[in-house]
C-alpha cells in the first residue's frame, strides 16, 4: 500500500484512527491532540513580546511567524502566526502565563480561542422549546410576505399561500421558519412599519398555532419585532445587528429570545456599490465581536447569540467566496454560525443563471459551509437543501 497523506477533521476521528492502530488508551488521549494541526493570528504585538513568544513556540517544537524587523525591535508591532499543534497550543497557553509585556493577555485569549474550537454544539433556548445546534445541520426556510424580493417575490404575499408555504418547509425538513415583510434585495426601499406588520403578523398568528418548530421574524424594526415575538415568533433575525433601531435589543433582551446578529456593510440601498475591504474576515469578526459585546451589554443572553457573516450583502463575488471558504475562522466568536447563500448574485454570476435556477449552486455553497463548522444554512429550497445537508452531516459526522 501506498503512502498517504491522513486528514482528520476532528478529535473523534483522530482518536478513531488511533484506535484502529491499536494504540494504548492512554497513548490516544496523548497523541488526539498532537494530530491537529492549527495556525492562529495574534494581531498587534509590541517587538519585545513577540520574540518572547516565538521563542517559546520555538521551546515546544512549534514556530511563529512575525514581521521583518521584530528581532531589533525597529517595529513599532507585529502581527504574529502561531503554527503548532493543538497539544503545543495548549502548552503554549501555560508558557505564555508566565511572561511579562501583556502576553497574560495573549495566553487567557488563546485559551479562550481553543475552547471555542472544541465546542461540538450550542443550544439556544426560546419560549416554550430549545435548538441544539451542531449535533446535525439546521435548516431555516425563507418565507418572504413581500411584493418584491429578489427571488421569489409577490409569491406569498397572500397570507394563506404563505401560511401553506410555510407548513411545507416544516414537512420537507426545516427546523426554522424565517418569515420577513421587507425585501432587502440590493438597492431596495424602506418599507412603513404599519405596511410590514400587515405583511408578517397574520402569517406568524396563524403559524404559531399550527408549527411545531420556532419561527423567526426577519426585521430590523423593533415594533415588527416586538409585536412578531407576541404573536408566536421565537428569534430575531436583524440584518442591521441590532444596529438600525435603537429599541430592538431592548425588546430581544426583554423577550429573552435568541437573536441572529448579521455583517452588511452599508444598507440595502447602497450595500452593492462598490463594496471594499482592507481585510475582508477581520474586518466581518471585528465588527460582530463589537455587536456581541453590544447585545449582553443590554441584557441579552450572551449563548442565545447566532452571528451570520453576511454573504451578498455589501459582498463582491471574491468576498462571498472567501467567506464560505473560511466560514471556520469565524470559530474564532464562540457562537453558532448561519449561512444565507440561498439563490444569490454571486451564484448567478458563476453559472449564469436567473433566480430560480439556482438550486444546485445553492447546495454547493451550503455544503461547503457546513465543511467549514456552520450549523445552520438558510434557504428557499428546504426539500433539496435538506436531503443535501443530510447525506453531508453523515459524511462530515460520520468515524
Amino acid at each position: 500500500m501506498a503512502l498517504r497523506i491522513c486528514r482528520y477533521e476532528g478529535a473523534n476521528e483522530a482518536r478513531a484512527a488511533l484506535h484502529k492502530l491499536g494504540v494504548d488508551p492512554v497513548g490516544i488521549a496523548c497523541m488526539t491532540p498532537k494530530m491537529r494541526h492549527r495556525c492562529v493570528l495574534i494581531p498587534r504585538i509590541e517587538p519585545r513580546a513577540a520574540n518572547i513568544i516565538k521563542q517559546d513556540m520555538l521551546s515546544l517544537g512549534a514556530d511563529a511567524a512575525v514581521a521583518r524587523g521584530t528581532v531589533e525591535c525597529s517595529i513599532a508591532y507585529t502581527d504574529i502566526i502561531l503554527m503548532g499543534t493543538l497539544k503545543q497550543l495548549h502548552l503554549a497557553v501555560d508558557k505564555f502565563k508566565r511572561q511579562p509585556f501583556g502576553i497574560k493577555k495573549v495566553a487567557s485569549d488563546l485559551d479562550r480561542l481553543l475552547s471555542f474550537e472544541e465546542k461540538g454544539s450550542f443550544e439556544v433556548k426560546y419560549e416554550g422549546g430549545s435548538l441544539l445546534l451542531g449535533e446535525k445541520t439546521h435548516i431555516m426556510g425563507i418565507l418572504n410576505t413581500t411584493p418584491d424580493s429578489f427571488s421569489d417575490g409577490g409569491r406569498f404575499i397572500d397570507p394563506g399561500m404563505a401560511v401553506d408555504r410555510a407548513l411545507q418547509m416544516a414537512e420537507e425538513g426545516a427546523h426554522i421558519i424565517d418569515i420577513g415583510g421587507e425585501s432587502t434585495r440590493p438597492g431596495s426601499s424602506h418599507v412603513p412599519l404599519d405596511d410590514e406588520v400587515k405583511r408578517v403578523i397574520p402569517v406568524i398568528e396563524r403559524l404559531a398555532r399550527n408549527l411545531k418548530i420556532p419561527i423567526s421574524i426577519d426585521s430590523s424594526k423593533a415594533e415588527v419585532a416586538k409585536r412578531a415575538l407576541h404573536a408566536g415568533a421565537a428569534i430575531v433575525n436583524d440584518i442591521s445587528a441590532l444596529g438600525a433601531d435603537a429599541k430592538m435589543a431592548k425588546v430581544v433582551a426583554r423577550a429573552g429570545c435568541p437573536v441572529i446578529l448579521m455583517h452588511m456593510q452599508g444598507t440595502p440601498r447602497n450595500m452593492q456599490q462598490k463594496p471594499t475591504y482592507s481585510s475582508l474576515i477581520d474586518e466581518i469578526i471585528t465588527f460582530l465581536e463589537e455587536r456581541i459585546d453590544m447585545a449582553t451589554e443590554a441584557g441579552i443572553d450572551s449563548d442565545n447569540i447566532i452571528i451570520d457573516p453576511g454573504i451578498g450583502f455589501g459582498k463582491t463575488l471574491s468576498d462571498n467566496l472567501q467567506i464560505i471558504r473560511r466560514a471556520d475562522e469565524f470559530k474564532a466568536l464562540g457562537k453558532p454560525v448561519l449561512m444565507g447563500p440561498s439563490r444569490k448574485s454571486f451564484i448567478g454570476e458563476i453559472l449564469g443563471d436567473k433566480e430560480e435556477d439556482r438550486m444546485e449552486g445553492t447546495l454547493a455553497a451550503c455544503l461547503l459551509s457546513m465543511a467549514r463548522g456552520v450549523q445552520i444554512i438558510r434557504v428557499h429550497d428546504v426539500k433539496e437543501a435538506a436531503r443535501a445537508a443530510k447525506i453531508g452531516d453523515a459524511i462530515l459526522k460520520s468515524s
